[in-house]
């Protein structure tokens, strides 16, 4: 075999195993476990928790979100469109999410919630032994 031939063997091996073993883009700062508050945290069945996984998948209690089109909207702060479903409906929402100065996640024009704003405090998940 040609010297050039087995370099241009050599190199496209390289290339196909970094490409298998490449690490995974880091999570999203607001990737996560996220409740209305610390005691919603604690309670599995409650309605006020949220969790983002993926960094565009977004799960309520009985809502389920694919965000496309993730835009940097400040240092920590996201702006996304929303396919989702819920109850039986499906419908969109331009949400801007953003996490605050004290950890808490800020969504505006969720897809959820009575109000225009809503708050969440990030949830310790304890480990499973």
């Amino acid at each position: 075999m040609r010297a050039a031939t087995r370099v241009a063997m050599f190199l496209s091996l390289g290339v196909a195993l970094a490409s298998q073993c490449a690490p995974a883009s880091a999570a999203q700062a607001y990737e996560g476990f996220w409740a209305s508050s610390k005691k919603d945290c604690r309670d599995d069945d409650s309605p006020n928790r949220m969790s983002i996984e993926g960094g565009n998948r977004l799960y309520w209690y009985e809502t389920r979100c694919r965000a496309s089109e993730i835009t940097a909207d400040g240092k920590l702060g996201w702006k996304m469109k929303l396919a989702c479903e819920g109850e039986g409906e499906k419908f969109r929402s331009n949400p801007r999410i953003s996490i605050a100065a004290d950890g808490r996640l800020v969504m505006d024009n969720g897809p959820v919630g009575q109000a225009k704003r809503q708050t969440y405090v990030r949830c310790e998940i304890a480990k499973k032994r």
